[in-house]
């Protein structure tokens, strides 16, 4: 391998530089590759106060280096049941939670649970749904694939927590469907 020592890059002509395709230009920092995964599926997820997995939803990448990092972007439409109040969410990744991008828990009280994100409201209503986003830039140090997806759970109530659609549902024009998506970004290191 040889090494090439410049100040500049030009364009011989043109005001592009272009890379030979199946070639990759690492330059720390610049983004490398993009996944997205959306899924608009109505789900009802039964959590039973754990964290529960977002059936559908989850996106993969591989990364070109152990020295690359991942920027995790991820959105999901959801909603509480009726009478109760919260929803967590954590980001996992390989079926693993990924507890550096959730808060810590015991931060409050000895039960208090760390979350990627969370959306609560005093009593649910018919119409409430919240869009919870949330990023992660994530160290893999691998170059082996890495799945992404988002667990939810109502530990409050044990009870069911609502994704792209609001707790009360009915065949209407303005019972909106929803999509949600986890968008990943291989940054080079």
């Amino acid at each position: 391998m040889s090494t090439l020592k410049t100040n500049t890059i030009q364009a011989a002509t043109g005001t592009s530089v272009n890379v030979a395709s199946g070639h990759v230009l690492q330059a720390p920092g610049h983004v490398l590759q993009t996944v997205q995964a959306s899924m608009g599926d109505r789900l009802a997820i039964a959590t039973g106060g754990n964290f529960t997995k977002v059936t559908g939803l989850e996106a993969s990448i591989t990364p070109s280096s152990t020295s690359s990092k991942i920027l995790v972007q991820a959105n999901l439409n959801v909603a509480g049941h009726g009478s109760y109040y919260t929803v967590g969410i954590r980001l996992y990744v390989n079926d693993a939670h990924l507890s550096d991008a959730s808060a810590n828990d015991a931060v409050y009280g000895s039960n208090d649970l760390g979350c990627f994100m969370g959306v609560n409201a005093q009593l649910w209503s018919n119409y409430i749904r919240y869009q919870a986003t949330g990023q992660y830039l994530h160290s893999s140090n691998s170059t082996s694939q890495q799945t992404y997806s988002l667990y939810v759970a109502d530990g409050r109530d044990n009870s069911t927590v609502y994704v792209n659609r609001y707790h009360y549902q009915t065949n209407a024009d303005y019972m909106y469907t929803t999509k949600s998506t986890i968008t990943l970004m291989e940054i080079a290191g």
